[in-house]
């Protein structure tokens, strides 16, 4: 099973940052990351709000950006409720789970990152994930607050960490997801296409939705790319 990893950035309030560790814990989730937060995750209100979940403050790992922070993840996804570029999907949360599920075991890691209480992540943040996801919502205003969206996805999310059943021990591997993404990206670069066209953007999301199977495939089709274009096979 992958490892989950929940993200917050810029998080201004210690009640959100408390209630965000108590939503995850609840949901069998443990590791929680803090990019500049601006409250403190340690802080009265942030341990009285994550009630019974001072353990996951105590052990939240703190970045000073969200670079760092997911430099060795496998696969970012970023939640947002305002759509920024019409040529991205938004994946609604209700699909992750099978989205995640279906990787099997071509990634290790998976990272939910949610921005700011008042303006989310930014469009550099959002670029930064390599798959984007929304809560469907009737209406944009009145939105849900950060904590609130925390228990949503942790809620969807823990059909993978609550009902998954190991039946045989896997023997270690190296993660194939972030793999692929690197020989897709030499792929286009080869043809010159560069990271800030739509097309190339658009590629790289849907390579996100592959399952392991189609991962394998992929594979295989760019041992043959590789060894025609490049003289090697990895």
């Amino acid at each position: 099973m992958t490892d989950l990893i929940f993200i917050l950035v810029n998080a201004a309030r210690e009640e959100n940052i408390g209630a965000a560790a108590r939503a995850i814990k609840t949901m069998g989730i443990s590791q929680l990351y803090l990019v500049a937060p601006v409250a403190n995750h340690l802080g009265e209100r942030a341990r009285a709000t994550a009630h019974g979940s001072n353990d996951i403050l105590e052990n939240a790992k703190i970045f000073h950006n969200l670079s760092d922070a997911i430099a060795g993840i496998d696969f970012v996804i970023g939640s947002t409720a305002k759509k920024r570029n019409v040529a991205e999907t938004f994946h609604p949360v209700e699909d992750l789970p099978q989205i995640i599920l279906d990787k099997g075991t071509t990634i290790k890691s998976t990272a939910i990152v949610f921005g700011g209480e008042e303006s989310g992540l930014s469009n550099e943040q959002l670029a930064q994930c390599h798959f984007l996801s929304t809560i469907p919502m009737q209406r944009k205003y009145p939105s849900l607050n950060l904590a609130q969206s925390v228990m949503v996805y942790a809620t969807y999310l823990s059909k993978i960490t609550l009902t998954w059943k190991k039946k045989t021990p896997d023997l270690p591997v190296e993660a194939e997801l972030p793999i692929a993404r690197e020989k897709a990206r030499q792929i286009l670069a080869d043809v010159d296409m560069q990271p800030d066209n739509l097309i190339y953007r658009r590629i790289m999301e849907r390579l996100m939705l592959l399952n392991k199977d189609d991962i394998n495939l992929f594979h295989s089709f760019c041992k043959f790319y590789l060894k025609k274009y490049h003289g090697r096979v990895k």
